[in-house]
């Protein structure tokens, strides 16, 4: 008989996203892989700013990304800190729809919807 632990979805999550040591080792080594280029963490990674929150409430309900203030609020702060910039927010839409970085599997289904409504909404503006 083979006998199972029972582990939260968190838990099971958090050692599917962990690499194994050799490989995250020769990842480490690669250029561009994202651990080693991303800047420390800030106060405004766990919270919304009051300028998000503001252009939270003026955006219309359909295109709020709700579920991404919630899980990722540092993502809707850069995006919200691109917005009147329209060359910039298209690059932030680009970065964070396109992901590149080594080793990454992008945003799930539901936070990758909000942005792509949110891109779309901004690309009929000015």
């Amino acid at each position: 008989m083979v006998e199972f632990e029972r582990v939260s979805i968190d838990e099971a999550r958090e050692v599917l996203d962990q690499l194994p040591p050799d490989v995250a080792r020769m990842l480490e080594s690669v250029p561009g892989y994202w651990p080693s280029n991303r800047r420390p963490p800030l106060a405004t990674d766990r919270a919304l700013t009051g300028r998000t929150m503001d252009w939270m409430g003026q955006l219309p309900e359909p295109v709020r990304p709700t579920l991404t203030v919630l899980r990722y609020p540092r993502v809707v702060n850069a995006i919200a800190e691109a917005w009147a910039d329209a060359k910039q927010r298209s690059a932030t839409f680009e970065h964070l729809l396109n992901d590149r970085r080594i080793g990454r599997r992008g945003f799930p289904v539901d936070i990758e919807r909000e942005i792509a409504a949110l891109c779309l909404y901004a690309s009929g503006l000015p």
